[in-house]
């Protein structure tokens, strides 16, 4: 998916975002930004926008020397989900349908989010994962993805953001994971997960995860380490959460991949055809290379 006029203002909003987080001087916060505004007046329209945003945030490492600026957040997202899975669990032991019950859940999860405005809004992941259990749900694909995952024998399972990934591990825990393997980011940005990530939240203690030797917020495969470009090639079946992995893998040819996420921005609401708020699964099949 290419980058819009639209992104310019998301972008500068994260790198002020990330930068006040850094806690630096003024003079280190006016570097830094005079250096974002520079790529940004050069931006390539045609590339995707975390393609930018992995250039945005090595600007904001090299400039103020904090290699995580949201350490501290990734660390309460986890613990934050961890607590309200306690919550929800009675419920969903209740569910009918358990695996429907956890996908709900899995893709409500991805409204754990610091990249758009750089603040997260409990109350309203909240609001999200309470209402997933009625949200709008296109029920032919999850049960394509069901079907897909059920029929695959490997499977690559595309981690988002910190916290968000204990309820992935909710969703993959219920599957045969034997065949599953989880993906995280190989360098902090924004609040992608790392394997730090995946081990707070044990996801780790149910399924292989392995980094993808990237500091993009998304799947850029030209900057994934050649280990984890081998590993999506011989993958029968792609799971892709949140818009970062949208953005970077929507085009890709010779896949099938399944596209979990919330809507939370206009551009993705119309390449996807939903409105922002909706949860999303969408299935692409593997068009040809």
């Amino acid at each position: 998916m290419r980058t819009f006029h639209d992104c310019l203002p998301c972008f500068v909003g994260q790198a002020v975002a990330a930068l006040e987080r850094c806690g630096v001087d003024d003079d280190t916060f006016e570097t830094a930004m005079r250096a974002v505004f520079t790529e940004l007046a050069g931006i390539d329209l045609n590339a995707t926008p975390p393609a930018t945003g992995r250039r945005l945030y090595g600007i904001i490492r090299r400039t103020t020397g904090r290699p995580d600026p949201y350490a501290a957040e990734k660390k309460h997202s986890n613990q934050l989900a961890l607590d309200l899975l306690a919550e929800l669990k009675p419920r969903l032991d209740r569910a009918p349908d358990g695996f429907l019950a956890r996908l709900r859940l899995a893709v409500a999860g991805n409204s754990i989010d610091y990249g758009r405005y750089g603040r997260l809004d409990e109350s309203r992941v909240v609001e999200t994962l309470q209402a997933a259990w009625e949200a709008p749900l296109d029920r032919n694909e999850a049960d394509a993805l069901r079907s897909a995952l059920r029929d695959a024998a490997d499977v690559l399972y595309l981690c988002d953001n910190a916290g968000e990934i204990a309820f992935d591990r909710l969703l993959v825990e219920f599957l045969p994971h034997e065949h599953i393997t989880c993906v995280v980011r190989g360098r902090p940005v924004l609040n992608d997960a790392t394997l730090a990530d995946a081990e707070q939240v044990g996801l780790t203690e149910v399924v292989e995860v392995i980094d993808n030797g990237s500091d993009a917020p998304g799947t850029l495969l030209e900057h994934c380490s050649e280990t984890f470009r081998a590993r999506f090639a011989a993958a029968d079946l792609i799971v892709a959460k949140g818009q970062g992995n949208y953005e970077t893998l929507s085009d890709v040819r010779g896949k099938r991949i399944f596209f979990l996420l919330q809507v939370k921005c206009p551009l993705i609401a119309r390449d996807v055809g939903q409105p922002v708020g909706r949860l999303v699964v969408q299935g692409r099949p593997p068009f040809p290379t």
